[in-house]
């Protein structure tokens, strides 16, 4: 991971500077040609966007990251009103009035990037993340293993053509299973794997040939998520599911990561010494549905946090926090009428081969019933079936979000420990 840092005053006359550094630390850090120029265009309406909204002689922070397949961009500012509604991906061109015209570059900056977040940041700042994904090609087919029926396997943790055939073996066994897109770019895996995010662990053979493996990544210092484990033509081979998930959970446990979910459990997925947290309906095409038992293991002693939680979901948090034996100082809030900003801003995360979206709130508004609906109305034109809301109890004003998320038909299905500031809560829209 390699970082580039300017400090630069918020006016226009610095926005070549700004223009300069981005495309050039883009193309150092490896983005192709076309990923640069839409980070620097979504970076350049930002800086201009910021340079007319704050006032003063203010200095503006900006960092560029290179991590191995995306390069971040994130701007530290002083923490003040922002209108961002044209960052939700319900914003649509605006009137020609001048108000609306500044609103146009962050539409244009919505959607130049692959990803993008607001949080705090330390004291009163805020910063604002830009996340634009390194391109590689679709992967070609290829002639596979006959994968026998394994009595004896090793673990190890694979190499780079390893990955790839990995890569090439998963959607031929789990054609209809819920996994992520990038799993299936063999490039992507190897560099993903690569980073200090994900973790891989295979199965093979004395000939060298893949059984099965288990992909794992960190949401956060606290917290893995594990996709697997994934078996190829080793059915009922209970012993390989559970050395690769034992692999997985004794290499976290000298870690400072105090517990491991599994969101879309495999059929091999060994349920002893695992806690549910919750189920998932998987909606498939036709309207078929599976049901996921999603699952938790807590790794070291958890201490305890803060969750700020609804009385609307009041029974529900109790209930499941007694049945998880979860340490929780819990404080029952709910809006109190309190000015939360005009607009609501909502990022939205797509999986479209899963036919998936997952929303996370960045900022708070007095039309978040509406920006709600508005966001379904155009998942329904999508198609897309599996709409998941993400809440983080560790911050107030989400709490607030959720009265809006129940009347429009989301209901909470599960709790993961520390999967944000505090635990998060995931909201499932049912068709």
């Amino acid at each position: 991971m390699k970082t580039l840092k300017i400090s630069i005053p918020l006016h226009t006359d610095f926005l070549p500077v700004i223009i300069t550094f981005i495309e050039n630390s883009s193309c150092v850090f490896g983005i192709d040609k076309q990923g640069a120029l839409k980070l620097t265009l979504a970076s350049e309406e930002v800086f201009s966007y910021l340079c007319k909204v704050i006032q003063g002689d203010k200095v503006l922070d900006v960092i560029c990251t290179g991590h191995i397949y995306f390069v971040s961009v994130e701007f530290f500012f002083d923490k003040i009103e922002l209108n961002l509604q044209a960052f939700n991906i319900t914003a649509t061109p605006p009137s020609e009035s001048e108000e609306s015209f500044k609103e146009m570059g962050l539409l244009i900056a919505a959607r130049s990037v692959d990803s993008l977040s607001i949080e705090e940041a330390s004291g009163e700042r805020l910063v604002l993340r830009l996340i634009k994904e390194k391109s590689y090609p679709t992967p070609q087919a290829i002639e596979l293993p006959i994968i026998p029926h394994m009595t004896s396997f090793a673990l190890k943790i694979p190499k780079v053509d390893e990955i790839k055939m990995f890569s090439h073996l998963l959607p031929v066994y789990y054609k209809n299973y819920p996994f992520p897109d990038a799993f299936r770019y063999p490039g992507k895996l190897v560099d993903m794997v690569s980073s200090s995010i994900y973790g891989m662990s295979i199965a093979t053979d004395e000939r060298g040939l893949i059984g099965g493996g288990i992909i794992w990544k960190r949401m956060n210092e606290k917290i893995v998520e594990f996709f697997g484990p994934y078996l190829f033509n080793q059915k009922e081979n209970n012993q390989m599911a559970e050395s690769l998930v034992n692999t997985c959970l004794e290499g976290l446990a000298r870690t400072e990561i105090i517990g491991a979910f599994c969101r879309y459990p495999t059929e091999a997925f060994p349920t002893k010494h695992f806690e549910s947290i919750g189920t998932i309906t998987f909606y498939q095409k036709q309207r078929n549905q599976i049901e996921f038992p999603c699952y938790y293991r807590q790794l070291q002693e958890d201490n305890g946090t803060y969750v700020y939680v609804p009385r609307t979901i009041a029974s529900f948090i109790k209930a499941e926090y007694k049945r998880l034996v979860l340490p929780r100082q819990v404080y029952f809030t709910d809006y109190s009428g309190e000015y939360l900003g005009e607009y609501s801003v909502f990022a939205s995360e797509f999986y479209r081969e899963l036919n998936q979206v997952i929303i996370r709130p960045l900022l708070p508004g007095e039309d978040c019933l509406n920006n709600i609906l508005k966001h379904l109305e155009i998942f329904k034109k999508e198609h897309i079936l599996n709409c998941f809301f993400e809440i983080d109890l560790g911050i107030v004003w989400q709490a607030y979000v959720v009265n809006s998320l129940m009347e429009c038909g989301f209901k909470p299905r599960i709790i993961i420990p520390y999967g944000g500031r505090s635990d998060l809560i995931i909201f499932q829209y049912t068709p």
